[in-house]
C-alpha cells in the first residue's frame, strides 16, 4: 500500500512538473519567436472573415506564441473588425481593402450590417475597396456590394435567391418514442416550445415569421440598391426568378462588374497601386493588422463600461459564449459602484433563456439606471429574455435587422410514462406526503389541476414581463399587451412600436452614453472580465474544435446539434426565442 501511494505521489508531482516545463518552454518561445508585424507603405488590408464572428474580443493566452497560435484560427471579434477598419481608414500606409470571400462563416444580418457600414465609412477616405470570390453567398455579397469593383471567378458560384427561416420540429420523433411534451405558455405568438409539440408552424407563428423575414429582406435589398444602383423591385425579380444561374448572369444583371481569375484581379490591384508586374503587393491580413498596437485615442480618466450580454441566459457564471446571471449581474453592479464609470452600455446579443436568471440581471440594470446612464445596443438578437434585461435602459439602439420583442413566456414539461413502460419495460410507483409533492413529475401523467397551477405561474411571469416593459419603455399597459403576445419583430418594426428608441449600432450607443454623462474624453472598460490563465487555452482550443466540426459536418447539421444541446438546458419558466435566420 505504501508503494502505491509513493507511485501515485510521484505521478502527481511528475504531472505538475511537466505542466511547469511546458509553460516555461512556451514563455521562452513567446519571448524569442513573437512575430514582428509592420505595415509597409502602399499596403492593402485583406479581409476574408472565414471564421465565426464573436461579439467581444477573445482573450487568447497563446497570442504571443506564433508557432502555436497561428494554426488555431482564433476568431476576430466584431469589435476588433470594426476598430481595425477605422484604423485602416486613417492609416497612410493602407491604400485600400481587398475583400477575399470564399465562404463567409459567421454573423447574422445585423453583425454584417455593422461591418458593411464600417466599410462604407472607410470609403469616405477616398481609398478603394475591391472584392473577389470564387463563390458569393448572399451574406458575402451583402458586404461585397459596397466595393468599387466586384470580381467573380469565371467558373464561380453566385447565390441570389432570397431569404428563408427554417425551423425544426420534434413532435414526430416524440410520437415514435411515446414521449408527450406538455407546452404551457402565455402569448399567442410565443412559439418557442412548438418545436416539441407540433410538426409544422402554427398559423400565428407563420404570420410573425413571414413579417420579420420580409422586413429583413426589404432592408437587405434596399442596401444593395443603394450601393449598386439597381432598383429594389428589379433585384427582387432577379432573385424570385433565379435569373442568376451562371457567373455571366451576375455580370449581365450588374451585380458583378467582371469575371476574372484571382491573378487577374491582383494584376488590376497592382496597376491601381502602381506596383510593377514582377513585384508583389504588400498585403496584410486582418488578423495580423489586429495584432498591431494602434495609437490609442485620448481618453482621460472617465470610463464608459461596455458590458456584453451574449448568448443564452442561465444562472451561474456563464462564459464568453453564454450569459450567466451571477457573472453578468456582478459586472453591472461593479460598474454601478465604480465612481470612474460614468455610464454603461449594455450590448445585447441574446435569444433569452431562464426567466429567473433574466430577472436577476434586470434588477441590476434597474439599479444601475438609478445612478448613471444606461444605454442598450442590440446585435443580431435581443429577444424574449434578451429584451427583458434591456427594457429598463434609458435609451435603446437596434439595427434594422435586429431580432427583438418576443415578449412572452412558456414552460415545457414532459410525460414520459409510456416511453418508460412501452419502450423499456420500466414502471414507476411512489409514496408522497402531500398532494403536489411530485408535481411536474415526468414519470406519470399530469392532471388538469396541475397544468392549471403551472399555467398560473406562467401567466404571472408574463404579466410581470409586460409590466416591466411598460414601465421601462414608458408605454401604456394596454398597448404593451397588444404588441406582446410573444410576437417577434425586426429592429425597424420595434422602432415603430416604441420598443426601441432609435436605429443604430454600438458606436451610436457609446456616443449617446457619453452625451448623457456629459463626457468629451473617456475610455472604454469591457466587462465582464473572464480569466486568461494558461489553462484558458483549453477552452480556446475547444472553440477551434467546434469551428472544425462545423466545417466538417456542415453549418446546417451543426446548428441542429447545437439546438439539441440547448434543449437539455430548457428547464423552469423560460423567456426564449427559437428562430434561425438562414441567409445563404
Amino acid at each position: 500500500m505504501l508503494a502505491f501511494f509513493r507511485t501515485l505521489l510521484a505521478c502527481i508531482i511528475g504531472f505538475f512538473i511537466t505542466i511547469f516545463l511546458i509553460v516555461i518552454v512556451l514563455v521562452v518561445i513567446a519571448g524569442s519567436g513573437k512575430k514582428k508585424i509592420e505595415v509597409k507603405d502602399n499596403s492593402v488590408l485583406v479581409i476574408n472573415l472565414n471564421a465565426a464572428i464573436p461579439e467581444r474580443p477573445i482573450n487568447n493566452p497563446l497570442a504571443d506564441i506564433p508557432v502555436v497560435s497561428d494554426d488555431l484560427n482564433f476568431p476576430i471579434s466584431l469589435k476588433e473588425i470594426l476598430e481595425n477598419i477605422k484604423y485602416a481608414k486613417d492609416d497612410k500606409n493602407i491604400k485600400g481593402i481587398y475583400l477575399e470571400f470564399n465562404m463567409l462563416q459567421g454573423g447574422g444580418l445585423s453583425t454584417l450590417t455593422e461591418i458593411r457600414n464600417a466599410l462604407i465609412d472607410f470609403k469616405k477616405s477616398g481609398k478603394f475597396i475591391y472584392a473577389y470570390s470564387e463563390m458569393y453567398t448572399q451574406k458575402s455579397y451583402y458586404l461585397a456590394s459596397v466595393s468599387d469593383s466586384i470580381y467573380l471567378n469565371p467558373n464561380g458560384i453566385f447565390s441570389f435567391a432570397g431569404f428563408h427561416s427554417e425551423q425544426m420540429f420534434l413532435r414526430g420523433l416524440f410520437d415514435k418514442l411515446e414521449l408527450k411534451p406538455i407546452l404551457i405558455r402565455a402569448g399567442k405568438y410565443k412559439s418557442a416550445g412548438e418545436m416539441f409539440t407540433e410538426t409544422s408552424m402554427s398559423d400565428a407563428n407563420r404570420e410573425q415569421v413571414t413579417s420579420f423575414v420580409n422586413s429583413f429582406y426589404d432592408y437587405y435589398i434596399s442596401r444593395i440598391d443603394s450601393s449598386r444602383h439597381i432598383p429594389s423591385a428589379q433585384l427582387k425579380n432577379i432573385a424570385n426568378e433565379l435569373m442568376i444561374k451562371l457567373p455571366a448572369d451576375a455580370v449581365t444583371y450588374k451585380l458583378v462588374d467582371k469575371l476574372a481569375y484571382e491573378d487577374e484581379v491582383l494584376n488590376t490591384l497592382k496597376n491601381k497601386l502602381g506596383v510593377k508586374s514582377d513585384k508583389d503587393i504588400h498585403k496584410i491580413s486582418l488578423k495580423d493588422y489586429n495584432e498591431i498596437d494602434h495609437p490609442a485615442k485620448a481618453s482621460g480618466g472617465n470610463r464608459i463600461a461596455l458590458i456584453y450580454a451574449v448568448g443564452e441566459i442561465n444562472g451561474g457564471e456563464g462564459s464568453e459564449e453564454k450569459i450567466g446571471s451571477d457573472k453578468l449581474a456582478k459586472a453591472i453592479r461593479e460598474a454601478r459602484e465604480d465612481d470612474d464609470v460614468k455610464a454603461i452600455v449594455l450590448r445585447v446579443n441574446s435569444p433569452g433563456g431562464s426567466a429567473l436568471a433574466s430577472d436577476v440581471i434586470w434588477r441590476e440594470v434597474l439599479l444601475a439606471k438609478a445612478k448613471k446612464p444606461v444605454i442598450a445596443s442590440f446585435g443580431d438578437v435581443a429577444a424574449s429574455g434578451g429584451y427583458y434585461i434591456a427594457a429598463p435602459a434609458d435609451y435603446i439602439f437596434a439595427e434594422p435587422t435586429s431580432i427583438t420583442g418576443s415578449i412572452g413566456v412558456f414552460g415545457l414539461l414532459m410525460d414520459a410514462q409510456d416511453f418508460w413502460k412501452n419502450k423499456l419495460g420500466i414502471t414507476w410507483d411512489r409514496v408522497k406526503t402531500g398532494k403536489y409533492a411530485d408535481i411536474a413529475n415526468p414519470n406519470r401523467q399530469m392532471t388538469d389541476e396541475e397544468k392549471g397551477i403551472i399555467q398560473g405561474l406562467i401567466n404571472n411571469t408574463y404579466a410581470e414581463f409586460k409590466s416591466r416593459v411598460a414601465s421601462g419603455r414608458k408605454l401604456k399597459s394596454e398597448f404593451v399587451d397588444s404588441i406582446a403576445q410573444g410576437h417577434v419583430y425586426s429592429g425597424s418594426q420595434a422602432k415603430e412600436l416604441g420598443l426601441v428608441d432609435a436605429l443604430g449600432n454600438m458606436d451610436d450607443a457609446i456616443a449617446m452614453a457619453a452625451k448623457k454623462a456629459n463626457l468629451t474624453q473617456y475610455s472604454i472598460k469591457t466587462m465582464p472580465e473572464f480569466s486568461n490563465g494558461f489553462f484558458k487555452m483549453f477552452n480556446r482550443m475547444n472553440m477551434v474544435k467546434e469551428n472544425m466540426v462545423e466545417q466538417e459536418i456542415g453549418k446546417q447539421n451543426y446548428q441542429m446539434v447545437k439546438k439539441a444541446e440547448s434543449v437539455k438546458d430548457m428547464q423552469g419558466i423560460l423567456m426564449y426565442y427559437p428562430f434561425e435566420m438562414n441567409i445563404y
